[in-house]
């Protein structure tokens, strides 16, 4: 008789080798590199220029951790954008509504700075989470495709935000949020943004990699009938995702009015697009299943480096859209050859 074979588990190398974030980083790596050696004295080198790549990627990498939870659970969201600008236009009227008379704050004076800040967070977080909120609703109870909810929500969420405004920026924000908070260092080398988004990006690794809540997120994807009849609640688990989703979105928002102490209504309309891009990028499956938080960073380093680069080396920017492209490209074959070896 036979003896059953063993299948040998994978060793430690094998994984990391499989793993696309992996060879993104090889990328990432590459490219700092190429830069750092092309540019002018290695003036790329210099740190002061790889803090402030990060503090360009502060607010896209929240929205592309959270766009790996929603793909890793077989989710998508398009809205992420114009919820960016409806949180940050309701947070904005509320600091300047709070912080002061109409003639106060047109003189730039803020009596009340400190409680419109704080007011403005909550308002900020709380929409942003809300927004989210709605979408898992429909998602989950009208049984309808996420994509189609979001197309739908993305254009909801930016004409109200029009409609409130009014089509204006709202003005006289407080330039305290962005000589305070923004552009302020902790220890007079790292900027708070950054600092900010790093904690968020721990948690949100460990959140995946070490708990339940994480593996219930990945199982969802991987089979929905499976993961109901192994007792998770997956219509709840569904909306708990979106409105985290939403709440990151707020966050991002918050950085957004603090770094330019003004609203962007007519910007982060590729918002949604550059956070699939760079949980993709990083090894985040469009099949579901699979997220990496660790690898959607590096997505979305990859691109902050990029635009920096070829600043420097005085190249066209529009360049940065094509090599993009072919590296998403890259990526989902590496993903799609991933699962075929499965």
């Amino acid at each position: 008789m036979q003896k059953p074979e063993k299948h040998a588990r994978p060793t430690l190398v094998s994984r990391v080798t499989r793993s696309t974030a992996f060879w993104m980083f090889l990328c990432l790596l590459a490219l700092i590199v190429t830069f750092g050696l092309l540019s002018e004295n290695m003036v790329f080198f210099n740190s002061s220029n790889f803090f402030t790549i990060a503090l360009n990627a502060s607010q896209l990498v929240l929205l592309a951790v959270g766009t790996s939870y929603l793909l890793g659970a077989g989710q998508l969201d398009l809205s992420i954008g114009s919820n960016l600008i409806l949180a940050s236009v309701l947070s904005g009227m509320t600091i300047t509504g709070l912080a002061g008379t109409p003639a106060e704050i047109v003189a730039g004076e803020y009596p009340n700075l400190t409680f419109a800040v704080i007011a403005g967070v909550f308002v900020a977080i709380g929409s942003g989470s809300l927004f989210g909120l709605v979408n898992g609703l429909l998602v989950t109870k009208l049984r309808l495709n996420s994509f189609l909810v979001t197309i739908a929500t993305t254009a909801i969420g930016l004409g109200l935000a029009l409609v409130i405004t009014h089509g204006a920026n709202v003005p006289y924000i407080p330039r305290a949020m962005q000589t305070g908070f923004s552009i302020q260092k902790l220890f007079g080398v790292v900027p708070y943004p950054v600092v900010l988004a790093a904690i968020i990006v721990c948690i949100f690794w460990f959140i995946l990699e070490k708990t339940r809540f994480g593996m219930r997120t990945l199982a969802i994807g991987s089979s929905v009938e499976a993961a109901r009849r192994c007792g998770i609640s997956t219509d709840r688990h569904t909306i708990i995702l979106f409105v985290v989703m939403g709440a990151l979105a707020g966050t991002s928002a918050l950085l957004d009015i603090s770094r330019f102490a003004t609203t962007n209504i007519s910007g982060h309309q590729t918002d949604a697009l550059q956070a699939i891009a760079a949980a993709v990028i990083g090894g985040t499956s469009l099949f579901g299943g699979v997220a990496s938080v660790i690898g959607a960073v590096v997505g979305t380093f990859i691109p902050a480096v990029l635009a920096t680069g070829l600043v420097i080396l005085r190249i066209d920017p529009f360049y940065q859209l094509i090599v993009i492209g072919l590296i998403i490209i890259a990526a989902v074959y590496i993903d799609q050859k991933n699962r075929d070896n499965r």
